[in-house]
């Protein structure tokens, strides 16, 4: 398909809201707000968005708010319904309560509650937003690993803690529909970041998902591919810009595909996190190449794993 000047130019700014959104997805994300980030009126916004995107505004705003919370609801149990409404935008509980249910046919209280092992199966057949589209995934997703596996897998990977400095990071984004979309998106930034002499030897490609493919649709799954910019880099055009903070990360090397890196996070869990004396301390971690995934297929390459961590 032909895409003229002012498709790529609407879907800039198409971009620069769904990462507005995602910056501030706790925030009040009213129509009138978005429109003005994308310098549209209301009701064409919402028109070229949906064209875009598939969804409308408020229906991509639901799903990326539930699907975070699903996400705390299993990784930090401690925390209460309220806290979670709260601080995922939601209005109130009963608001968070009723679009909870609506897509996940539960309540959250009995999401909470459904074992680590059935926690995929409800998201591979009973909801909407859970759909994936791996090829052979149900076999993967509809059991647990053994004790036997978990070890194996453990015997061969080398994990450790260390602290990360932390670092400004220049990035373009990505979903995850085509098996190429990883190299695409590093080729993209690539390109942009060249003729600005933003790489050099001591730049480091990172890349960054931000959706787990069991409860995300692969095709909604979103990717961050992204290189290390100078602490004080000024601002950016073209590209968007976050901090991957200081802190302790958990590390350890794997090579493969998403499918790999998933299964290297469950196995991760079980085998090496549930008995370290830490917990996670975000959600979301990242992944550091040694080379640049825009010459080479990200699954050929061995990279680095680091998953926030803080003493339990």
């Amino acid at each position: 398909m032909h895409h003229t000047n002012h498709d790529k130019e609407t879907g800039m700014y198409i971009r620069k809201v769904l990462e507005f959104i995602h910056t501030n997805l706790s925030d009040d994300l009213s129509l009138s707000k978005l429109s003005e980030v994308a310098h549209y009126s209301p009701y064409h916004f919402h028109r070229i968005f949906t064209e875009f995107v598939g969804e409308t505004p408020r229906q991509y705003i639901i799903r990326l708010r539930l699907e975070r919370i699903t996400h705390y609801l299993n990784v930090f149990p401690a925390l209460s319904l309220t806290e979670l409404a709260d601080n995922s935008g939601f209005s109130s509980l009963s608001t968070f309560s009723r679009a909870f249910k609506n897509y996940f046919g539960m309540s959250a209280e009995e999401y909470r509650k459904v074992p680590a092992g059935e926690v995929r199966k409800i998201c591979k057949t009973d909801s909407k937003i859970c759909k994936i589209s791996f090829d052979n995934s149900s076999e993967f997703y509809n059991r647990n690993f053994s004790e036997t596996e978990i070890m194996e897998w453990k015997d061969k990977v080398d994990i450790s803690t260390k602290a990360f400095a932390g670092t400004t990071v220049a990035y373009v984004s990505t979903c995850l529909e085509h098996p190429d979309a990883i190299t695409h998106a590093f080729r993209e930034l690539t390109n942009w970041a060249m003729p600005r002499m933003m790489i050099n030897a001591g730049t480091r490609f990172t890349g960054m998902l931000l959706d787990i493919p069991f409860i995300t649709p692969l095709s909604k799954c979103r990717y961050r591919a992204g290189i290390t910019l100078p602490s004080n880099p000024g601002l950016l055009k073209g590209a968007g810009m976050t901090e991957i903070p200081q802190g302790i990360y958990a590390s350890y090397r794997v090579k493969g595909n998403i499918m790999a890196i998933v299964k290297s996070l469950i196995l991760f869990k079980h085998g090496w996190l549930d008995s370290s004396g830490y917990q996670l301390n975000d959600i979301t971690g990242f992944e550091l190449f040694d080379v640049n995934p825009a010459d080479k297929p990200s699954e050929q390459i061995e990279r680095e794993i680091l998953i926030p961590v803080r003493p339990s």
